[in-house]
């Protein structure tokens, strides 16, 4: 399944650049990962995930494939397994810097190819995408920050709460309806 984000953050293209460089960076902006071995430009980082009362930890490895700083394009491929389970997921994470207006600002596009088997989740891709939102939107601030990561507002586990993203994205569901019937 491929997910598109883009976001307009509040630093210079720089700044962004440098952060998605810090692979460790990575790992602690998003929530439930954790990056906790950088060779160069591979990894192994480990994330969590809710799913209910049921917690699902996976643990990967990844790569920098490309990093192309004045084309402001860089593509990170990971791949991970489940710890407790069969389940194993893939991803392709291109991304796309460009300034804008004076610079001050930058456009971030996230492109995403995302594959899992055996995972207890069959959602659309436009569920997903749905749901990715708030959590690519919280990724690209975090990475945004000049200097040390800031406090994320993740949950007491800090793992990624699967059944949070897509309670909230039901409760805009409803939202829409509502404001379609009132029209």
């Amino acid at each position: 399944m491929r997910l598109a984000h883009e976001q307009e953050l509040d630093a210079a293209q720089d700044v962004v650049w440098a952060n998605f460089m810090d692979l460790h960076r990575i790992g602690r902006c998003f929530p439930g990962a954790k990056v906790t071995k950088v060779d160069g430009d591979d990894f192994v980082g480990e994330i969590k995930a809710k799913l209910g009362p049921l917690s699902m930890y996976f643990d990967g490895t990844g790569s920098m494939v490309e990093r192309d700083e004045s084309g402001g394009r860089a593509r990170l491929t990971a791949t991970g397994q489940e710890r407790h389970g069969l389940g194993r997921a893939t991803i392709d994470i291109t991304l796309k810097l460009r300034p804008v207006g004076t610079g001050e600002r930058t456009k971030a596009h996230l492109v995403t190819d995302l594959v899992f088997l055996g995972f207890p989740m069959d959602f659309g891709t436009g569920l997903v995408q749905r749901a990715s939102d708030p959590l690519i939107e919280r990724f690209l601030t975090c990475m945004s920050v000049a200097g040390p990561v800031p406090d994320a507002e993740a949950d007491d586990d800090g793992s990624l709460d699967l059944v949070r993203s897509a309670t909230d994205l039901f409760g805009s569901f409803r939202r829409d309806r509502r404001e379609r019937k009132r029209r």
